[in-house]
């Protein structure tokens, strides 16, 4: 407890999975899950320095969001962070502005999970799709059923109301274009893991990932003692 505030909340089951464990494990074996937890425990810090430069000062959008994601939309922290990163790294470099750049990428980050839990895919496949909001390669979306054509956008952006055409727009409105015309044709798919998070698939999909926070609280203590 003294090394991580993490362990406060597992002292009980400490007792209990220690002689799980114990019982479970040959040495070998429980060597590999110490490695495991420190591989995990080690990802989380390093990803946390990618938060905290992606996002600077909007770096709390992304801690509140990854505090309620397994809950929500059934991913990691390490999880949230590492695609809210890359979303956010890549408006940046769009010359997005940082407020609205760091609410894109954490919906986006909300939209993938719920992808995953819509269509029973890896949260890694919708986040690989949703990068085409920056990119504009529109192969991987189909997939999904949304079609991101340059006609399409074109008279999705008539009508919301934007006269300009899309070759003469900045780099920066064409992201946002895609992303408003991406986030409207996933309208039916957002907030499906709170839907159905009684579901079989989500329930499990939730052990695997509360899984993974156990063994990085793990891993952190384990640095901290094996490190010196």
């Amino acid at each position: 407890a003294s090394i991580s505030k993490g362990f406060a909340g597992i002292t009980k089951a400490a007792g209990a999975v220690g002689i799980a464990l114990t019982a479970a494990f040959a040495v070998k074996q429980i060597i590999a899950f110490g490695k495991q937890a420190v591989a995990l425990a080690s990802d989380l810090q390093e990803v946390q320095n990618v938060v905290d430069t992606a996002f600077g000062s909007m770096a709390y959008k992304m801690e509140e969001f990854a505090d309620k994601s397994i809950e929500m939309y059934g991913i990691s922290k390490l999880s949230a962070k590492q695609t809210g990163s890359t979303f956010m790294a890549m408006a940046r470099g769009m010359k997005i502005s940082s407020d609205s750049a760091s609410d894109m990428a954490i919906q986006l980050t909300a939209l993938s999970a719920d992808m995953s839990s819509f269509y029973n895919v890896s949260q890694d496949i919708a986040s690989t799709a949703l990068k085409s909001v920056f990119t504009g390669e529109t192969e991987t979306l189909k997939q999904f059923g949304i079609v991101m054509t340059q006609a399409n956008l074109q008279q999705f952006a008539y009508e919301n109301g934007i006269k300009a055409n899309i070759s003469s727009m900045s780099q920066a409105e064409q992201v946002q274009l895609r992303y408003m015309y991406v986030m409207k044709q996933t309208s039916m798919v957002q907030g499906d893991f709170a839907r159905t998070s009684d579901s079989w698939a989500n329930q499990t999909r939730m052990l695997s990932e509360n899984w993974k926070e156990f063994l990085s609280i793990l891993g952190s203590g384990l640095i901290q003692v094996l490190l010196p």
